[in-house]
């Protein structure tokens, strides 16, 4: 039967196998497959490591410019962009920590930041590298007191850990476990994110500096966007008051009120910074701000609610929205910064205001380019409706 010719074939078939002429050849061949395999796997592994130091070449040229593009850099490539950046502002000296428990603080913050589609991974190392070039550019690095500069590197790498992707009245309306803990008068997340901050700087770094750590905490308070006008008027009245280099020198004594508005407005800067980017990546930030703002719109939607404007993606239109926030959010923060820094410079504190003057130049840029499409989008619904 069937089976029995089946019996017989595979017989004569392991009789042949097993010759020895036969054996070495299949042996040979099987060495040959699998070295050819393995030559594919370390060729790739090779181009990909080919790729990492090129693309880390590249961005480590521009990794102090207004710029970067912080979504182009490789998951692989993000730690090391961090630890350099607080090595550019010398965090580690100024602390008097070893710089692998800097670089362990940091390590942490970045891996607390969900794969959220805007306030993930790449969002914490944009706010870092602009907040370090906006320090370098206008002379501040070299003007703020140690405190204030470690401070600010701490905040922002926490600023937005364990971000829930959401806006806080939306946690507030679910009773999110962060409402519960929430500080006065701050937002549940920015309240959860400080805590926790100052909790990993105390386990990791043991510094117990009470200046530090008030710093780091309101920092990342400012950061609310319901904070916004009170701080923008805070730190307004505060410029104003200033009327000469001692008073204005406040502003860089770590502890005091005028020192801790201007890491708020620094800090809110440096968080906002997107649409100072070039238009190309400020678009591409855009796309992310927006799938973000939009899947919370859609929860709302679903549960019955109405959701904030500009989480509507059935009304909402991004471009027109973005000269909204730029003119009316963003540049305001700029201007703010510009006026104080003017001040310095006139009152003969080493400090380049100029170096706020390519953003705002930037911005106006961005502006106009983003009113043309929304012009244009406007223009082709009209035309389509006709």
């Amino acid at each position: 039967g069937v089976g029995t010719g089946d019996g017989r074939h595979s017989a004569t078939m392991a009789r042949f196998f097993r010759r020895p002429r036969i054996s070495a050849i299949l042996i040979l061949l099987g060495v040959k497959v699998t070295c050819f395999l393995q030559g594919l796997h370390i060729s790739s592994g090779r181009s990909l490591g080919i790729r990492l130091r090129q693309a880390a070449q590249a961005q480590d040229a521009q990794l102090v410019t207004y710029n970067f593009d912080a979504l182009s850099v490789p998951e692989q490539l993000l730690q090391r962009h961090v630890s350099s950046l607080a090595r550019e502002l010398q965090v580690a000296e100024k602390l008097q920590v070893s710089p692998e428990s800097l670089d362990e603080y940091l390590g942490i913050c970045l891996k607390s930041m969900p794969g959220n589609p805007y306030h993930g991974p790449a969002h914490m190392l944009d706010v870092l590298q602009f907040l370090t070039t906006l320090l370098q550019e206008t002379g501040l690095d070299q003007t703020l007191s140690p405190v204030q500069s470690s401070a600010l590197v701490l905040a922002a790498a926490a600023h937005d850990v364990d971000h829930t992707g959401t806006s806080n009245p939306y946690l507030v309306k679910v009773s999110h476990e962060y409402v519960e803990d929430s500080a006065d008068g701050i937002g549940p997340m920015e309240s959860h994110s400080a805590s926790k901050a100052l909790d990993l700087i105390q386990e990791i770094m043991g510094s117990k500096d009470s200046k530090l750590l008030q710093m780091v905490e309101k920092a990342i308070h400012g950061t609310d966007l319901s904070q916004h006008e009170r701080l923008m008027k805070a730190f307004s009245a505060a410029t104003e008051a200033a009327s000469d280099a001692s008073e204005l020198e406040v502003f860089f004594q770590a502890g005091t009120e005028q020192s801790i508005l201007l890491i708020q407005m620094l800090l809110k800067a440096a968080d906002v910074s997107n649409p100072t980017r070039p238009i190309r990546t400020a678009r591409a930030w855009n796309c992310q701000v927006y799938e973000e703002f939009y899947a919370e719109g859609d929860q709302v939607l679903s549960s019955g609610g109405m959701p904030n404007p500009l989480h509507d993606r059935r009304t909402n239109c991004i471009p027109k929205s973005s000269v909204g926030f730029i003119n009316f959010h963003v540049k305001s923060i700029f201007l703010g910064l510009r006026n104080f820094l003017l001040r310095c410079r006139d009152a003969g504190i080493p400090i380049r205001p100029e170096g706020v003057e390519t953003i705002l130049t930037r911005l106006d840029e961005n502006a106009a380019a983003f009113a043309q499409e929304a012009a244009q989008l406007e223009a082709g619904v009209k035309s389509m409706q006709a």
